[in-house]
């Protein structure tokens, strides 16, 4: 057994179970708003909701290069003789420059809101007011998630994770109950992530208390920031694009029903994520101590397969009983449907320690191909949905591309230190 793999199994094999388990929770907290919002909605506002909390998806996994530029630099700094000072200083920097672009962000998406209604065939615009809302905090908090993530502290970030996915189950259903139908279990999102910020502002304490002024803050890459996006935006788009197709090209009963698919496929990558928020800022350490980081790479994969397979097989088994158990009768049984989709999420969980193995490493050339893979779903989507087993078949082709495409780019020797590339200022 070589060295990287017993490190892993001692001290990382601890913070990826605190921190896998602490995303099942958070999973299993987000999953249940989306069965209380099945069961409490009628199915028209169910399909509405999902399709808008598809849309926000995208935009917390776009947003989440925050966290991963900010991860990747903390991880780096925390391996150099003056790291402390330079992570107090780096994270300030970023801590207002997240306030600024957040709140831009927010007021253009107000403003665009009307027109994203109408392509996605929502007949208000509140459900769109309400994901606007979102966007503030979803340029706020990756900066102090990433810090946690860089400096390991997983304790902390999966504190954070789980109180937010809690008071977001628990918003959701009191604002449904108040009769804000989609639009206030929409906005349970943006309350809880608000509450959640003041936790990890908590975790972060001494960094507020002692900001440091004698190092100067450190400039970030541009180049690698905007591959990071692409990666981050891609992968976001890849995993939420069939809620969204089927709400434009299916009928609202149909839409309705694969909001069960969605719900219940959708499990088998939000348990897996903690993993990849392990791998990422030790792969990242290890390169900078020039250490071989594939043996960790291989357990975060074999981990995220072994349990993703597991839970689709459950779906092939149950998918009827499960269904209607969980969101009533008033829902079809979705048959092979469920674990079609439940493999499919298995595979993009794969390509999500991938695209996190890829980003540590700055392995571009994955980014690349994972952005012209998107494209390639999409036109599948548009130019070929004659049922939605349709759409999850070309989601699996999908998933098998990716997890290819990530063996053939990013098993090579690592790329140079990201010190060693051309620094611009991104904030």
């Amino acid at each position: 057994m070589t060295a990287g793999v017993r490190e892993f199994l001692n001290r990382g094999s601890v913070q990826g179970v605190m921190m896998a388990g602490a995303m099942v929770i958070a999973g299993g907290f987000d999953a249940l708003v989306n069965v209380a919002a099945g069961r409490l909605l009628i199915k028209e506002q169910f399909a509405v909701f999902i399709a808008v909390v598809a849309l926000i998806q995208v935009l917390v996994n776009v947003t989440n290069v925050i966290r991963t530029v900010v991860a990747y630099y903390t991880a780096e700094f925390t391996a150099e003789a003056d790291g402390a000072a330079r992570v107090n200083a780096f994270f300030h920097k970023g801590w207002s420059w997240s306030w600024r672009w957040g709140t831009l962000a927010t007021l253009a998406m107000l403003l665009l809101s009307p027109f994203i209604a109408r392509f996605m065939k929502i007949d208000s615009s509140w459900p769109l007011f309400a994901a606007s809302l979102a966007l503030l905090m979803l340029f706020v908090r990756p900066v102090t998630d990433g810090t946690l993530q860089g400096i390991q502290n997983f304790l902390g970030l999966s504190t954070v994770q789980v109180l937010q996915s809690a008071l977001r189950l628990l918003l959701a259903i009191f604002l449904i109950y108040l009769g804000l139908e989609a639009t206030g279990a929409i906005l349970a999102l943006p309350l809880a992530t608000t509450s959640a910020l003041l936790v990890a502002v908590w975790f972060l304490r001494d960094i507020f208390k002692n900001p440091q002024r004698t190092v100067q803050a450190p400039s970030i890459s541009l180049r690698y920031s905007l591959f990071t996006l692409i990666g981050l935006g891609s992968f976001a788009l890849l995993i939420n694009l069939d809620p969204i197709a089927v709400k434009r090209f299916f009928s609202e009963s149909v839409a309705g029903d694969y909001g069960t698919v969605v719900t219940l496929g959708k499990i088998n990558l939000f348990a897996t994520l903690g993993i990849g928020m392990v791998l990422f800022p030790k792969a990242t350490q290890r390169q900078a101590l020039g250490k071989d980081s594939r043996p960790v790479l291989a357990l975060a994969l074999a981990a995220t397969v072994g349990v993703g397979l597991a839970l689709s097989l459950f779906y092939l088994l149950a998918s009827g009983p499960l269904v209607k158990i969980i969101f009533s009768e008033t829902y079809s049984d979705p048959g092979i449907l469920l674990g079609l989709v439940g493999l499919a999420t298995t595979l993009y969980a794969a390509i999500s320690i991938w695209l996190n193995y890829a980003l540590s490493l700055q392995k571009q050339s994955f980014v690349i191909g994972l952005a012209i893979l998107v494209l390639l779903v999409i036109a599948a989507m548009v130019l070929y949905h004659p049922s939605t087993t349709a759409i999850a078949l070309i989601m699996i082709g999908a998933g098998i591309l990716g997890n290819l495409l990530g063996a053939i780019t990013t098993l090579r020797k690592p790329n140079p230190s990201i010190e060693e590339a051309q620094e611009l200022s991104l904030f």
